[in-house]
């Protein structure tokens, strides 16, 4: 198992927060009133873990979820990898570790080369 870059680490959990942070806010409408305190007294990339979400709702609050990272380059083998983790994180109300994160990108087939450290010979493996 390839350790990736402290960069793939540090855009990866980004982009997840981001990811997480959309779903929580979309997710906000599906409760009551009396939840509602309690959901906005959570972090938005939380939210999640008050809910079980799966399958046409998992697709519905992540529509265009990975539209800005993908704009700024990042690899879309790497994203592929990150929505599949968002989607357990999503079904299970886990939260996210950044220990689980480097796991999970370390298990990839291939090491991801963001495209601005592709030229980088010094790129930091990071370890969880």
């Amino acid at each position: 198992m390839a350790q990736p870059t402290a960069a793939v680490v540090a855009v990866s959990e980004m982009a997840v927060v981001r990811a997480l942070e959309l779903a929580g806010n979309r997710l906000m409408g599906r409760k009551g009133r009396g939840d509602r305190g309690t959901l906005q007294r959570m972090a938005p990339w939380d939210r999640h873990s008050f809910f079980r979400v799966t399958g046409e709702e998992a697709d519905k609050v992540l529509t265009g979820v990975w539209e800005a990272p993908a704009a700024r380059g990042v690899p879309e083998e790497l994203l592929r990898e990150l929505d599949t983790y968002v989607r357990l994180l999503l079904a299970s109300g886990h939260s996210l570790h950044r220990s689980d994160l480097v796991e999970t990108l370390s298990r990839m087939h291939q090491q991801v080369v963001l495209p601005w450290e592709a030229g980088e010979a010094s790129a930091s493996p990071v370890t969880p």
